[in-house]
């Protein structure tokens, strides 16, 4: 299957791995399954350094690579279609990710209760 990682869930993954669910730990662990991290979590990852609410990972995209996780671009679709999703959640990051999710068909991995919300296929991390 094809899955995409909430941020959240990238940096539990790659920092404290044990905060995860063992269902996602294993999705994740099973190199049969694509694991897709958007550029819009690279985005937030490096909004927050920049205004200290996070510490940047060390090598970032090497180790994202390491584990053989796929990137997926924002493409000007997925942007323009945040528009017409019900406005249940107001962070636009996540948005973002709600409509890849959509429209990749992808397995969205969260623990964001406000994104469990919308019409999205997910696992609670």
């Amino acid at each position: 299957m094809n899955y995409l990682l909430d941020t959240h869930v990238l940096l539990w993954w790659l920092t404290e791995p044990q905060k995860l669910s063992e269902k996602a730990q294993e999705i994740i662990k099973n190199r049969a399954n694509l694991i897709y991290v958007s550029s819009a979590s690279i985005w937030e990852i490096a909004i927050k350094t920049s205004i200290g609410k996070l510490v940047l990972p060390h090598n970032l995209l090497a180790t994202i690579t390491a584990e053989l996780f796929k990137f997926l671009p924002v493409l000007p679709e997925e942007a323009l279609g945040v528009a017409d999703l019900p406005l249940l959640h107001a962070d636009p990051f996540d948005r973002l990710l709600i409509m890849q999710a959509k429209l990749h068909d992808l397995v969205l991995i969260t623990n964001d209760a406000k994104i469990i919300e919308y019409p999205v296929t997910f696992i609670k991390a």
